[in-house]
């Protein structure tokens, strides 16, 4: 039993360090998310003011 104990804390290492670039990876795709539709508003805005100025 004590043989595999250094193969058990490696394997239990590479599954934290796959969990953290999961969450990086997730935080990542969801900022990229919010400033997209950020940019998308505030172009919608823009033609709004613009469609107002011109009547």
């Amino acid at each position: 039993m004590m043989d595999f104990f250094p193969y058990i804390s490696i394997l239990m290492i590479i599954v934290y360090l796959a969990i953290i670039i999961g969450l990086f990876y997730l935080i990542y795709t969801w900022a990229n998310t919010i400033i997209s539709l950020k940019r998308e508003h505030n172009d919608l805005l823009r033609e709004i003011i613009k469609k107002l100025e011109n009547k």
